[in-house]
């Protein structure tokens, strides 16, 4: 994933925390299920991961408040999406 770089640096410059699951895996027995547990991690089911990349940011009470999912949706950088994200919760 060519944005784990830019994370690893943000995750640095503002003390966050970054966990990257790689290796998912459709479950090819059971159409029913996304993905298959194991060898994919079980937090792609808690936090309803249906695409990869998938990018959640929690705050420091572990509160999902922004997800971005394949690539940034509204600005046209990871960068200022995460950006636009961080603000809009310290506005």
């Amino acid at each position: 994933m060519m944005n784990i770089p830019i994370l690893a640096l943000i995750a640095e410059e503002l003390d966050f925390e970054i966990r990257v699951y790689g290796d998912l895996m459709t479950d090819p027995l059971n159409p029913n299920r996304r993905w298959r547990i194991p060898p994919s991690p079980p937090e792609v089911e808690e936090y309803n991961i249906e695409k990869s990349p998938t990018i959640i940011l929690f705050d420091r009470k572990g509160n999902e408040v922004g997800r971005i999912t394949e690539n940034p949706e509204i600005m046209p950088t990871l960068e200022e999406e995460l950006l636009e994200i961080i603000s809009y919760q310290h506005t």
